[in-house]
């Protein structure tokens, strides 16, 4: 599979893992940055993956605008049918990934209907999928948000993905991102750079980053 997204309705297989770190340096409205996330998705029985996911970022004017996020999810795929998947997902999140005030705090909930299609066209492996995500926190902070992605090799070990946010919320700032990535395929990991940029938000932000992806 060309750099699988870490999201989506695919399960792993019983057993199979997935794991991924990105370092990104990122600008904030001029100021500047550096973020580490850290997914990874492992198979604990036949359609029933386990997720977690940590995210930090750092600002160099100080702590105001720093945060800290994490998830941990369990997904069931419920369709599988001549390379489409529907899936749906729900767990626990702390935190978000926005920065400074424009994000929630505190204890949440998530919940996450996936939809997507994988396989092989002239040659190539590729995926596509779109996820509906709906996030609660206790202090009523609410946010609502789509994803799409796909990823296809395009030429021997190279592959490229790229993936759209779009997010809104009660409380939270209007954001809506892309994320492109060109990669490799080692035979011990994936290796892929890219670029993120925020677009027609509430606030300017692009950044570069490097992402380290492993699986068995």
């Amino acid at each position: 599979m060309a750099g699988p997204a870490s999201a989506g309705p695919w399960a792993q297989a019983p057993g199979g893992w997935y794991a991924e770190a990105k370092i990104t340096e990122e600008e904030l409205e001029g100021v500047r940055g550096n973020r580490v996330e850290l997914y990874g998705e492992y198979g604990v029985a036949p359609d029933w993956t386990v997720t977690a996911k940590s995210e930090a970022v750092a600002y160099e004017i100080g702590s105001q605008f720093d945060k800290e996020f994490w998830r941990a999810t369990l997904r069931r795929q419920l369709v599988s049918h001549k390379g489409w998947a529907v899936g749906v997902e729900g767990g626990l999140v702390h935190g978000s990934s926005l920065a400074g005030v424009f994000g929630c705090d505190g204890w949440g909930a998530e919940a996450r209907l996936s939809g997507g299609l994988s396989g092989l066209r002239g040659g190539r492996n590729f995926y596509v999928f779109a996820d509906a995500v709906a996030i609660r926190h206790e202090d009523g902070c609410v946010r609502q948000r789509a994803e799409f992605g796909y990823g296809v090799d395009i030429w021997q070990n190279f592959f490229i993905s790229q993936q759209l946010w779009i997010e809104r919320g009660n409380e939270t700032a209007d954001s809506n991102k892309y994320e492109t990535k060109l990669g490799y395929h080692f035979d011990w990991a994936d290796l892929a750079v890219g670029y993120r940029e925020e677009f027609a938000g509430e606030f300017d932000e692009h950044a570069v980053l490097l992402a380290l992806i492993l699986r068995r």
